[in-house]
This record gives C-alpha cells, structure tokens and sequence, in this order.
C-alpha cells in the first residue's frame, strides 16, 4: 500500500510524535540488547571476523527463531504468544529487524499507541528489501525501526533508507519505496489494538518495558 499523508499537521503535535516514537525505539534497544547478524557488516574491521557473522545467522535461525516458533505454537492464549516474541530474545540476545518490528509492536502498544502494524519496506514495483518496520498509521504516518535506532515519517524515513542507510538496502535515488502490512500467524497477534486488561497483563510479566513518563496510566 501506497502511504499518502496530508501536510497541514501542526508543527508542534509532529514534533511530539516523533519524539515518542524516538523513544519507543530507544526503550525497545535499552530493555532487550541483541547483535543482529544483519548489522555486524558495520563493524570496525569486520572484515577479519567473517566466522562471527556466520555463528550469529546460525544462531539466530537455529536457536533464537527456532525458539519464538516453538514457544508461539505452543501458546494458548494471548499473554503465551507475547512471551515467546520476548523471552528468547531476552536469552540469546540475538535479533535481526523481524524481532526488532515484533518487539516495537509489543513495547509501543504497551504504552498506549493504537493503529500501528509490523510492515515491510518494498519497492514499488514489488521487489522485496527483506526489511521490517512498525508502521504508525497516525494522522501523518511515521515509521519506527528499531534495528536501525530511529523513528521518523514516512517520507523522510524513506529518504533516510535511500541515503543514511543505503549500505542495507542498495537503493537508487530515484526507487519508489512503499510499506505493505504483513500478514501471519504473528502479526495476527501483533498488529490489532492490545485492549487495556491485555496491556496490564504484559506490564505485570515484563514491567521494563512500560516508559514512566509514558503514553496509559
């Protein structure tokens, strides 16, 4: 889908939003640090540590990502499902942008933002750039991405994947970049409104990821 955003948002209420999304991004890193094998090509000297990033896709494909599928599938209810996005993140401290745009999800619903979903980046002529976000499906749509440490709006999100980050993704000046919901077994869980009882229930098992300053009472 196409994200088309109108511009007579005020000035001060765009400042705000972003600054918040800033800090869900922020608060998602500090209470789950992880090394995506994704990001280690951005290591100084990475280059003479070629095995490392080997060990780091194996273990996150075989143990980090075996364990969500497991631990999901074997969940019977909501608060099982939510576990089994954060506990074995919290283990192997391992996490690519899926786990990213899970935990953001998850961390940003907690504090009270509605109508957002775990998106992926494309072009627009289909081609996938294998890159997961949450999308904030606000007034003028931002995006949050966590594994890249930043929140912004759609539009200059877009730049910022074509310019700052454009080492990841290999893209041209004149790509057109869209953002597509997806749609699984996890981002059924994911994506709807948490309700408030949900929201106290997550508090209560993971209480690091509620920002005192934050979005619900």
């Amino acid at each position: 889908m196409r994200i088309i955003a109108p511009d007579n948002i005020n000035f001060e209420s765009r400042k705000k939003a972003i600054r918040n999304a800033d800090d869900i991004a922020r608060h998602v890193n500090k209470c789950y640090p992880r090394i995506s094998s994704s990001l280690t090509d951005d290591f100084v000297n990475i280059c003479g540590f070629r095995n490392f990033k080997k060990r780091i896709n194996r273990k996150t494909e075989n143990y980090l990502r075996y364990e969500i599928s497991e631990k999901f599938d074997e969940a019977d209810n909501f608060i099982g499902k939510i576990i089994a996005f954060v506990k074995p993140v919290k283990k192997y401290k391992l996490g690519n942008c899926g786990e990213s745009a899970q935990l953001s999800a998850i961390v940003a619903k907690v504090n009270g933002l509605k109508n957002c979903c775990v998106a992926s980046l494309k072009k627009a002529n289909g081609e996938d750039l294998d890159h997961s976000i949450l999308l904030v499906n606000d007034k003028k749509p931002y995006v949050i991405d966590a594994w890249l440490g930043f929140a912004d709006y759609v539009p200059n999100a877009f730049n910022r994947y074509k310019n700052e980050f454009n080492c990841h993704f290999d893209l041209k000046e004149t790509d057109k970049l869209i953002l597509k919901e997806l749609k699984s077994d996890y981002t059924a869980v994911l994506n709807p409104d948490f309700s408030k009882t949900q929201i106290n229930k997550i508090k209560k098992i993971f209480p690091e990821q509620f920002i005192k300053r934050g979005y619900v009472e």
